[in-house]
């Protein structure tokens, strides 16, 4: 899929990751002030997340009121001071323990906030419902400490007690709703399942009282989880009481959208963009949603009059160097890259679509660097990498290409397996299949009980005829998941092709189709053991079946033999011929059309 195809499809695209940290763009909220806003399951994983250190301090601008003077009294000078340098030290257990203390020692609602902050980043359950209990002993009347609670008590499957923490937030300020029901909403949908989160938010009084913010937070839930009719329905009432407002229309354009009903949507948000007072915003939705339905040029015109109007605006910017990627035009790419980095960059993601645009332009060198430069913390990470090491091993640098893979294993430990398959992946690739066979070896004494390591080598191990070591693993990973449909398959088809075990393959073969049925991988490996079996009737049958779902070349070369044996020759090379068109360098179809003299 290319960059703008990417893009248009879904430019609320989520990305999914441990705990509550990042969330569905179309749920973010800031639900607390800047210093309160921790997301809690997995804070201390964020490079924006707050550190446990003397910078970080309790946001004043959204205090009540100022807070009286505390007496500094050595011991809460000490604890306070010894948890600092326990936080810089990177000892956060030691840094919650003491910080906890400090908050004992005085009634003061900062410290017991600042301590349940602190205490977020140490994810031990009992050490962040300390802290929160005593947040909520000093300062019962803060709304933030039971924001903050819901999560927590999700976590616990106590949902009923969430959803009280934060109708008592919002009858405490009910100036904070739409921020609270959003939070509320994107931590719901971290943790809980679609008829679970729903049924929650439903249970809020807010939700029962008919409130708007609230029916809107259940139809975006619903729309997240891809319940489209119920989120047109939650709408419905909504547009008629304010038929002019945005949020609700985009809304219900991007459902119809999802439901395949793309002129309702473009009509609906066309009427609403045409409006003088038109935002911004909606202006570009219409323009993604042009795009979205291959009217590419009509979505260009909309994001250049937005640029015209506010030449940083960063969607606009964004959607347009995309569009010229899209077009192969390197330079007009990096122009509004260029431009997006000089107003902020945010989501991180220009260093790598200038590299792509390098790239585009010939500038190898130039591209390296860009995709060297894109953070960690940006979601183009991963496909920075990927093109970084490709590069490298265009230009015939395998070797550099491994070593920055080692180095990537000890800089994100977490990823480590990850990277390795890769590695096996691009030795295989270059024909270093002996290399990609020692890699994942050495791999298993590391991960033992990895089904993907066991199962890539057994795929290396084929492909230099260690068919011992094969069977060895795949029959490791049936023996602790007798209904792996993909090894019973990969098993089953190797006993077929290159042994006399045909029967016993045909059996393993029928089994994975029973578990995923219609899979068309797994019905030409029935119809491969039908022809080693001599049926070239059920052969043909099921081969045809396979290409009706998927036209393959493998199958295709596989169908072509069978025709060729059953007498239909000219038909066997129509097929082929087809193949070829399909796929020019399939090996397996040009060693088959060898074989029959074509």
């Amino acid at each position: 899929m290319d960059p703008m195809q990417s893009f248009m499809g879904d430019v609320n695209r989520r990305f999914k990751h441990l705990g509550l940290l990042f969330l569905p763009l179309f749920l973010l909220a800031c639900a607390a002030s800047p210093a309160k806003q921790t997301k809690l399951a997995d804070a201390s994983t964020s490079e924006d997340s707050p550190a446990v250190s003397s910078e970080t301090k309790t946001n004043t601008e959204t205090a009540k009121e100022p807070e009286s003077y505390l007496p500094l009294t050595p011991e809460l000078m000490y604890y306070v001071l010894a948890a600092e340098v326990a936080g810089q030290r990177g000892q956060v257990g030691a840094a919650v323990d003491l910080y906890h203390r400090a908050s004992e020692v005085v009634d003061s609602p900062n410290l017991a906030s600042r301590s349940a902050q602190v205490a977020t980043l140490s994810r031990d359950q009992k050490r962040i419902n300390r802290a929160l209990e005593r947040w909520v002993e000093v300062d019962p009347d803060d709304a933030d400490v039971y924001i903050m609670q819901a999560p927590f008590l999700m976590m616990k499957d106590d949902y009923d007690a969430a959803v009280a923490a934060v109708d008592k937030a919002l009858s405490l300020e009910p100036e904070k709703k739409e921020a609270y029901l959003k939070r509320f909403s994107e931590n719901m949908a971290e943790v809980a399942e679609p008829d679970q989160a729903l049924q929650s938010l439903s249970k809020l009084s807010s939700y029962q009282q008919g409130d708007p913010d609230a029916r809107f937070a259940y139809a975006r839930m619903a729309f997240f989880f891809k319940r489209y009719d119920e989120t047109l329905q939650e709408l419905a009432p909504l547009i008629d009481a304010e038929p002019g407002n945005e949020e609700y229309l985009v809304l219900k354009a991007d459902t119809l959208q999802r439901l395949g009903r793309s002129d309702e949507a473009l009509e609906l948000i066309a009427d609403a963009a045409s409006r003088e007072e038109a935002s911004q915003d909606l202006r570009f939705t219409h323009g993604k949603l042009l795009g979205e339905n291959g009217r590419t040029d009509e979505a260009r015109e909309i994001f250049e009059s937005i640029q015209a109007d506010a030449p940083e605006n960063r969607d606009a910017l964004f959607a347009l160097g995309l569009l010229a990627l899209e077009e192969q035009d390197g330079a007009l790419a990096k122009s509004y890259f260029s431009e997006l980095l000089k107003v902020g960059d945010p989501s991180y993601q220009a260093p790598y679509f200038m590299g792509v645009a390098e790239e585009i332009l010939g500038n190898t060198d130039a591209a390296m660097v860009w995709f060297a430069s894109v953070p960690l913390r940006s979601n183009r990470f991963e496909l920075a990498q990927e093109h970084y090491i490709n590069l490298l091993v265009e230009r015939g640098e395998l070797t550099k290409a491994r070593q920055h893979l080692s180095e990537l294993r000890k800089e994100l430990p977490e990823q480590a397996l990850q990277y390795t398959l890769y590695e096996a992946s691009l030795l295989q690739e270059e024909g270093k299949k002996q290399a990609a066979f020692d890699l994942l070896t050495k791999a298993i004494k590391q991960y033992p009980q990895s089904e993907q390591v066991r199962y890539s080598r057994a795929m290396v191990a084929e492909s230099i005829d260690r068919l011992d070591v094969l069977e060895k693993d795949l029959r490791w990973i049936l023996e602790r998941d007798p209904n792996n449909a993909q090894a019973l398959n990969a098993l089953g088809y190797t006993l077929t092709d290159r042994t006399d075990r045909h029967q016993e393959a045909l059996d393993m073969i029928n089994r994975a189709l029973e578990l995923q049925p219609g899979d068309p991988f797994y019905l030409d490996s029935l119809g491969w053991v039908y022809y080693r079996l001599g049926d070239l009737e059920k052969a043909e049958r099921y081969l045809r079946q396979a290409l009706e779902v998927q036209p393959d070349a493998e199958f295709i070369a596989h169908l072509g033999e069978v025709l060729w044996e059953r007498g239909k020759q000219q038909e066997a090379k129509q097929i082929w011929q087809q193949g070829l068109e399909h796929d020019a360098d399939n090996s397996l179809l040009l060693d088959t059309m060898r074989r029959y003299g074509q």
